[in-house]
């Protein structure tokens, strides 16, 4: 029923992210790879961004500081 990845429909197999299999929650992918898009780390087509390294220590740090907020 789905479309194909990066048509930015949402697929009915899987998440968008290669390798993901996990059902699709928001714009195609699940929610662990939907805050990964919103964060920059993946394009809307699945595929990481040209500055990933960069940018998924940045998204490394922001997870720990959320984490300890809300064991606090």
């Amino acid at each position: 029923m789905g479309k194909e990845p990066g048509s930015g429909n949402i697929v009915a197999e899987g998440c968008t992210h290669k390798g993901c299999k996990t059902k699709p929650a928001r714009f195609g992918f699940c929610p662990e790879h939907y805050e990964q898009f919103k964060f920059g780390l993946i394009k809307k087509t699945g595929e990481p961004v040209p500055d990933y390294d960069k940018k998924f220590e940045q998204y490394a740090a922001y997870k720990a500081r959320r984490g300890v907020q809300k064991a606090a």
